[in-house]
């Protein structure tokens, strides 16, 4: 009877008119998509269809059908369908809904029971959903319904977190609007609703992504960038012909130099110059605090992340990526630049480097040293002290652990990853984001080796809060120190601070990575002062 209801309605809804609402799709700032959908009323049945065309990864167009019963939109059917045929469906049950994926490859369904929570659909890539949040909330913004989210798109189900509410203050068709902006965490992800006055839905964000979904004519709220209190000079990388990288010296404001300087080594993956992760601008705040303690820095945006970003670039030019591309090449420009710049000391030049840049240090001391050239000294936060893929799968592993990676990803991440070690992949077969030849080049890097191998000393900083590089991690580079002593040499594990050297309390993960925090004076104390002793 239910399912010849939803015919019905789905039949009507085609003849019916309705308000459409349209709301464009975001990633970093860059338009690449849209959606549009519809609202029909019957009594107190909605039924929402639209439609979503995506421009990335690649060209995409899918047609969405939710429906809802009640008066707190109770789920009755979901189903989105794509071109190829690809399909994700819903079906809510008395106790319990089916979540399934049917695609061309293989079908997948998952019964979830509801245990007297609510269910709803929340998916990233359909917004009818979260204007259905939205509903929810504009009705009983204090509300604590537990609510039972279904992420489709990973066949995938969690607990969703209301946070707290604050008010904000955005621009609608270029008037200023006073908009509620509702926080909720959702997989270990912290998002966030955006209602403006009359409790409509303005936009969907998700800080640590930089991914945003907003009604068309809405511009969010967007903090001033904080006047920068030092002297800063944009610089320019060069790769090729084709590609080249900016960047941002920033200097002392107090003294005539030379200065002490050192150049800022991203971590894993496309980051750009300030690690802009959410709210943060870490490696910006990094600079700032060291050239208020009288050292000046260079950071600069990562290749991964300039390519990523690209509309000019043949990305196949650039698909074939390794270690020395992605982290030693443009490290070395950096330093080859600070070097040639009379205002820098060249005997206080130190690398600064962050995760897998950390570990990445070592190796670039190494290669100055074959010139004959060592560096004042290596600081290195939190560094890997493992192969990458092991880094990797064991931050994996941590997610799933903690409810936030869906068990059927890291089966197949963990098939991934064996695959991979056992070489039993083709050239472009992609695992775990990256082809075999940029593991190839990570498997068997040992930076605590390359350590031995070069005689600048290191500062290593450890957060105790931190789950991506962790106590095997810290392991790792204490053998190393204790097999290659150096008096000004220092391991440290420093309490309540996350990945980031954030303080946080509780247990870690994702989510915090989206609440805005700074370094602490201590933190950036230890850094510079560990620096001003090793000058000469």
């Amino acid at each position: 009877m239910r399912r010849l209801l939803i015919i019905l309605l789905a039949l009507l809804a085609t003849g019916a008119q309705a308000e459409e609402q349209r709301f464009e799709y975001l990633k970093g700032g860059k338009v690449f998509g849209e959606e549009r959908f519809r609202i029909y009323e019957f009594g107190d049945t909605l039924v929402v269809d639209g439609i979503s065309r995506l421009g990335q990864p690649f060209m995409k167009t899918m047609r969405t059908r939710t429906i809802v019963h009640g008066p707190d939109d109770t789920l009755i059917d979901y189903l989105l369908w794509t071109e190829s045929g690809d399909s994700i469906f819903i079906l809510a049950r008395t106790d319990s809904v089916l979540l399934g994926v049917d695609s061309t490859e293989r079908i997948q369904e998952k019964t979830f029971p509801l245990e007297g929570r609510k269910a709803t659909p929340l998916d990233n890539t359909v917004i009818q959903h979260a204007w259905l949040l939205a509903r929810q909330r504009q009705r009983d913004p204090s509300a604590r319904v537990p609510l039972l989210a279904l992420i489709p798109q990973i066949v995938h189900t969690s607990e969703l977190h209301w946070r707290e509410v604050e008010t904000v203050y955005g621009h609608r068709d270029g008037e200023s609007v006073t908009v509620n902006r509702h926080s909720f965490e959702l997989a270990g992800v912290l998002q966030e609703l955006e209602l403006g006055p009359e409790g409509e839905l303005l936009s969907l964000h998700i800080p640590v992504q930089d991914f945003t979904v907003r009604r068309a004519g809405y511009e969010r709220p967007r903090p001033a960038p904080a006047a920068a209190e030092f002297p800063e000079e944009e610089i320019t990388l060069i790769a090729d012909e084709q590609l080249s990288m900016g960047g941002t010296l920033t200097l002392p404001s107090a003294g005539e130099g030379p200065f002490p300087a050192c150049v800022i080594l991203h971590g894993a993956g496309p980051i750009d110059r300030d690690l802009s992760y959410g709210p943060n601008r870490i490696y910006r705040q990094l600079a700032h605090g060291l050239a208020e303690r009288g050292i000046a820095s260079l950071r600069y945006d990562k290749r991964t992340w300039v390519i990523s970003r690209s509309d000019s670039l043949d990305p196949e030019k650039y698909d074939d990526i390794t270690l020395k591309e992605e982290v030693l090449d443009d490290a070395l420009s950096a330093y080859a630049l600070l070097t040639g710049d009379p205002r820098f000391d060249a005997e206080s030049l130190f690398l600064l480097g962050h995760g897998l840049g950390g570990g990445a240090t070592a190796t670039i001391s190494k290669l100055l040293a074959a010139d004959g050239v060592s560096p004042a000294g290596l600081v290195m936060l939190a560094p890997i002290g493992r192969d990458l893929l092991t880094v990797s799968m064991d931050q994996h592993r941590y997610l799933n652990e903690r409810g936030i990676l869906a068990h059927d990803r890291l089966e197949e991440y963990e098939k991934q990853a064996e695959n991979m070690r056992a070489g039993n992949v083709g050239e472009d077969n992609v695992t775990l984001f990256a082809k075999p030849r940029y593991w190839d080049s990570v498997l068997y890097w040992q930076p605590w080796r390359d350590y031995r191998e070069q005689s600048a000393p290191a500062l290593v900083l450890f957060g105790e809060r931190d789950y991506q590089t962790t106590a095997p991690d810290r392991e790792t580079w204490a053998k190393a120190f204790a097999k290659h002593p150096r008096a000004e040499s220092r391991l440290e594990l420093l309490p309540r601070l996350n990945h980031f050297f954030l303080a946080g309390e509780g247990r870690p993960g994702p989510a915090e990575y989206g609440k805005e925090g700074q370094l602490s004076p201590e933190f950036l104390d230890l850094i510079a002062d560990w620096m001003r002793a090793r000058l000469k």
